[in-house]
């Protein structure tokens, strides 16, 4: 990232400076040999007054500031000491930027908007983002700049009017998160959750809820598709054994051999506390209240949540989760049993078997340790296209013999190669064969 030239002659123009990473405006980065927008123009801005300075568009998950926060208040100076506001701003902005730059947000994961201002040597930090250590290495670095002081209005989420309940688990089989309040179909859809999902609710507008998966990724949903919880209410829910549903699919019923509770049934990985379990039958409990039976062959019990998911497998167990979904269809934004984009595939496979990539090709192509040609791919290792953009746009995994799984816009899940003698050679992916990512140690 490179500094905008004569920041300081800029600041002097005007004492202001607006930092944005605007969520869920992004392109899916899935499945398509044509441009398919999912949120719009890929983009990651950082504003300065009348520069425009791009950041790189990885995450990561963790931010850390290289200056120490202050064990005390910088010390006292006289009026003539005190810097000009215009010096100040200055080094506010380059504060803000080195810590955004090492932060190498994602607007997908991570909701970011901040807007400065220096009068009379106060900074003033006014907006609002969903990472408090974001937050903190911002303003632990801004402490340090001598004599100034900060009005710190400068929010995390979620805001107190949420109150305590700012979690949610999701009370239907499958869900649809979206682009913005009331979009949430088609290609509004950015990804999906499944029953017993756990989110974090960081925002409401026009009567939805902003959240963030597990997966650190960011939707708006319907309140209707979830149960509220606060934090000792969730704890309470998930406390006891664990249910993962490993059945491709499993109805839900109001008793043994009773009637469907929903339209859908239970998908592959959803998860759920367990009531009691027989030969046949396993009651589980629902989010908000209630229960469900579902047959017993068709889940593996855990003795706590935090052991689902847990156990890392082998590639062969990742192929085979995989293959069991041939000829789904694609569905874009999926993630479940009722069908995949690319990204919500391979994400899938793994996390079925102990290894937790984020949402998209381009977030998945950051993971792992890099596999430069085809002759070096291992069975399990990620396989990326540069399809109808620069950088990895598409992903599948490989499965050995040149050849790979994955979910494509208009074969759905299948099996293609890398050599042109195989009968399932495709022409077009082998020629975008960006490179691999080896996940499995």
């Amino acid at each position: 990232m490179k500094d905008p030239t004569n920041r300081a002659d800029t600041a002097k123009a005007l004492n202001k400076s607006r930092f944005k990473i605007s969520h869920l405006n992004k392109v899916r980065l899935n499945g398509s040999n044509s441009m398919r927008k999912r949120y719009g123009l890929l983009y990651l801005m950082l504003l300065v007054v009348l520069g425009a300075l791009t950041l790189t568009a990885g995450c990561k998950q963790q931010i850390q500031s290289t200056v120490p926060p202050p064990s005390e208040p910088a010390s006292s100076l006289s009026d003539d000491e005190i810097p000009a506001d215009d010096e100040i701003m200055a080094s506010v902005t380059s504060i803000i930027e080195g810590v955004l730059e090492r932060a190498n947000l994602c607007s997908r994961e991570t909701v970011f908007h901040l807007d400065t201002d220096v009068e009379g040597g106060t900074v003033i930090l006014a907006g609002k983002t969903s990472d408090n250590r974001l937050k903190q290495a911002i303003v632990d670095s801004i402490s340090q700049i001598p004599g100034v002081t900060i009005d710190d209005q400068f929010t995390v989420m979620p805001p107190p009017e949420l109150g305590d309940k700012t979690w949610g688990v999701v009370k239907l089989p499958v869900i649809n998160l979206g682009e913005a309040p009331g979009r949430a179909e088609g290609s509004s859809t950015v990804t999906q959750a499944r029953m017993g999902d756990i989110v974090r609710i960081l925002d409401t507008q026009d009567g939805w809820y902003l959240v963030q998966m597990h997966d650190k990724y960011l939707g708006w949903v319907s309140p209707s598709t979830i149960a509220l919880y606060d934090s000792d209410l969730l704890d309470a829910f998930w406390s006891g054994e664990i249910a993962l549903i490993t059945a491709k699919m499993t109805q839900a019923l109001d008793a043994p051999g009773g009637g469907m509770l929903f339209a859908k049934w239970l998908v592959q990985g959803s998860v759920l506390p367990v009531v009691s379990v027989s030969d046949e039958w396993a009651e589980l409990s629902l989010p908000g209240g209630g229960s469900t039976f579902v047959k017993a062959e068709s889940i593996e019990v855990f003795p706590d949540l935090d052991s689902v998911f847990q156990e890392q497998k082998t590639a062969a167990d990742i192929i085979e989760t995989a293959k069991q979904y041939l000829g789904l269809p694609y569905l874009w934004g999926g993630c479940t049993s009722y069908g995949f984009d690319c990204s919500g595939f391979t994400q899938f496979c793994f996390k079925m078997n102990g290894y937790q990539l984020r949402r998209d090709a381009d977030l998945q192509y950051e993971q792992g340790t890099p596999v430069q040609s085809v002759e070096n791919l291992e069975p399990g290792d990620l396989v990326f296209f540069e399809t109808y953009r620069p950088g990895p746009s598409h992903v599948g995994i490989y499965i050995g013999d040149h050849r790979y799984i994955h979910s494509g816009s208009s074969s759905g899940v299948a099996i293609n190669s890398f050599e042109p003698s195989h009968p399932d050679y495709s022409a077009s992916l082998a020629q975008k064969f960006l490179g691999g990512r080896r996940i499995i140690k």
